[in-house]
């Protein structure tokens, strides 16, 4: 039989995290930290993944191809 993999996610009280740590560990299960839209593009920023546009024009070439 396959095990079928579903990913969910839960709002918790903190003081609760410890003992959603300690189940996912006696069970096997991951727990997964989902960065917002914002983490992500300081990460970008940080890692120098950012585009400079000359002008609209360039900006526009950039964007669409």
């Amino acid at each position: 039989m396959d095990t079928v993999i579903k990913k969910v996610e839960l709002s918790l009280p903190e003081m609760d995290m410890v003992l959603l740590k300690e189940l996912a560990e006696k069970y096997g299960w991951s727990i997964g930290k989902k960065k917002s839209g914002i983490q992500k593009g300081l990460d970008d920023i940080k890692a120098g993944r950012t585009y400079r546009a000359k002008d609209m024009n360039d900006l526009k070439q950039h964007l669409l191809g």
